[in-house]
């Protein structure tokens, strides 16, 4: 369950050219005071979703070791304009109705369905933070920070029920962090 295919990931800082010994409002004054020292920073993040497999929701295969995989009839893969959190996949091309037939006849099987044949969704996450340390004192600074973790509040859904037999098959119903903005303050000595 941890491999992700494809994973990008763009880090920044960048000091702003304003204040003393920079290229703009480098002359002294209340605006060099206020425009200056300042950083910003960003940690993007693109990411393919993790793969997972569909089970058949108990132990058609009878082997004692809880569910097996279903049987599989057609792709499954939705297309990825259409996914959505009450669609992720196409649950029709997995069905436990002959292997059902079969563990009812004696003659126990596994479903064909593959392992980790289906990807989850993916992540896309906009960090940012603005930085000013202040000197107080020669040996006394104080440091103000305004943080925003996924900034565009953008859900990074969890993996859709697996299970055929659960009727929220293919829905998914969690999510990680929402947005979140904090502020900081420390002093440093």
């Amino acid at each position: 369950m941890n491999d992700a295919r494809q994973r990008l990931v763009f880090s920044s800082i960048f000091e702003l050219p304003f204040g003393k010994g920079r290229k703009w409002q480098n002359q002294g004054g209340v605006m060099s005071a206020l425009a200056g020292g300042w950083e910003l920073s960003a940690i993007i993040t693109f990411q393919t979703g993790f793969p997972f497999t569909p089970g058949a929701g108990y132990d058609v295969g009878n082997v004692g070791t809880g569910s097996t995989r279903p049987d599989r009839t057609c792709s499954g893969v939705v297309p990825t304009g259409d996914r959505t959190p009450d669609h992720w996949f196409d649950t029709k091309c997995f069905t436990n109705d002959a292997l059902i037939a079969a563990f009812n006849a004696g003659t126990p099987r596994f479903g064909n369905s593959g392992r980790n044949i289906l990807d989850g969704p993916g992540i896309q996450n906009w960090d940012f933070g603005i930085i000013r340390d202040f000197q107080i004192m020669e040996r006394l600074k104080m440091q103000f920070r305004a943080e925003m973790f996924n900034a565009f509040n953008m859900a990074p859904f969890g993996v859709p029920t697996t299970s055929v037999t659960d009727e929220n098959f293919g829905k998914i119903f969690s999510a990680g962090e929402p947005r979140d903005i904090q502020f900081g303050l420390k002093f440093i000595w």
